[in-house]
């Protein structure tokens, strides 16, 4: 399982044109850290997975292997941010 989540952090982060040093730096995670994640020998908990999310614009779900989908809830919780920001 460790490999499939290294291996969408990957994906998602060259998707996203990013280096591991600047996702890094975005996300203020380590880059050993991140590098870690990717080559499979550890995996991120879920506050960790959330912050990668939002850089990458990929739901953490999909990035823990929960779900296929990739872009579902990082979609939803962009459209309830988005409510919740509206002036009344």
């Amino acid at each position: 399982m460790k490999k499939i989540i290294g291996s969408r952090i990957t994906q998602a982060r060259k998707a996203n044109g990013l280096t591991i040093k600047v996702l890094a730096e975005r996300t203020g995670l380590g880059a050993a850290r991140i590098g870690n994640w990717e080559q499979g020998t550890r995996s991120p908990g879920p506050e960790e997975a959330k912050i990668l999310s939002r850089e990458l614009q990929v739901a953490a779900s999909w990035l823990l292997c929960l779900t296929d989908d990739p872009r579902g809830e990082f979609m939803k919780n962009q459209i309830i941010e988005l409510n919740h920001a509206k002036p009344n």
